[in-house]
């Protein structure tokens, strides 16, 4: 008698029904083996799992990143944390590099200079032999800032010439001798003065003028003067032919940027 084996998708006779009946109950022995095993596999991993998580209950969690600032440059410091004075003063900040400071600003003139004035400065030029003057007055007509350039061979023997000259200022008053100056590394020459009147301008009294030429960095010489009242002191005039001079660029060059300053 034959039958039909399921697995084996085959007719079988009698004997190869015996031989399969065996391997089948071989093959169960093997399987009930097997999956013992695999269930005492995952019983161990399950006890290792559970003594692990206990474990890392026990452990610190993780800690949050930490983030210093840096003061904000021109940040009040006298400021506590809840926005109050703490007297700390009212020092100004630095100015930044590239800026004028305060009251000045940068201007671009129409002869190519760059300077820093005063802001609301009034500009006005007038055609000369060897250059165009140009001046930058203050709205009162009491303080002026003078610049053109310079035909003498050095900065020293312009100022020289111009003292040695006939028509001066009415109360021309020479406050020290001409002075031999340096401006980094080039040439420079330096007439500090009072006198009591200049033709077409006010009568404010007694004038303070520091005349300062030099040689700037394309190696041509120029003059910046400056003008005040001598009666609230040199000092205004000091700082502003500082000022006038480090932002001071001859036409079609290129000039470092002005450094940090404390103004």
């Amino acid at each position: 008698m034959r039958i039909f084996d399921d697995d084996r998708q085959e007719w079988v006779g009698h004997e190869q029904e015996q031989r399969i009946a065996a391997l089948h109950d071989r093959d169960a022995v093997h399987q009930g083996k097997a999956l013992r095993g695999v269930v005492t596999v995952l019983a161990l991993c399950g006890l290792a799992f559970g003594v692990w998580a206990l474990g890392w209950k026990d452990e610190p969690g993780p800690k949050g990143y930490l983030t210093v600032h840096e003061p904000v440059p021109g940040a009040d410091a006298g400021a506590d944390a809840e926005g109050g004075d703490t007297g700390g003063g009212d020092t100004a900040a630095p100015t930044p590099a590239g800026v004028p400071p305060a009251p000045y600003e940068e201007v671009s003139d129409q002869e190519g200079y760059r300077l820093a004035v005063p802001r609301g400065w009034i500009r006005d030029a007038v055609a000369g032999e060897e250059s165009t003057v140009v001046n930058y007055r203050s709205p009162q007509s009491d303080r002026r800032l003078q610049v053109y350039r310079v035909a003498e061979p050095s900065p020293y023997e312009s100022l020289r010439i111009w003292l040695d000259a006939e028509g001066k200022p009415g109360g021309f008053d020479q406050l020290a001798p001409l002075e031999r100056t340096d401006d980094g590394g080039r040439p420079a020459a330096r007439l500090d003065y009072t006198a009591d009147r200049f033709k077409g301008e006010p009568d404010i009294g007694t004038w303070h003028v520091i005349d300062h030429r030099f040689e700037a960095v394309d190696g041509q010489l120029y003059a910046l003067a400056v003008y005040g009242s001598d009666a609230d002191g040199r000092d205004d005039e000091e700082e502003f032919l500082s000022t006038a001079l480090s932002w001071f660029c001859p036409p079609e060059e290129i000039c470092p940027e002005p450094g940090l300053t404390g103004h």
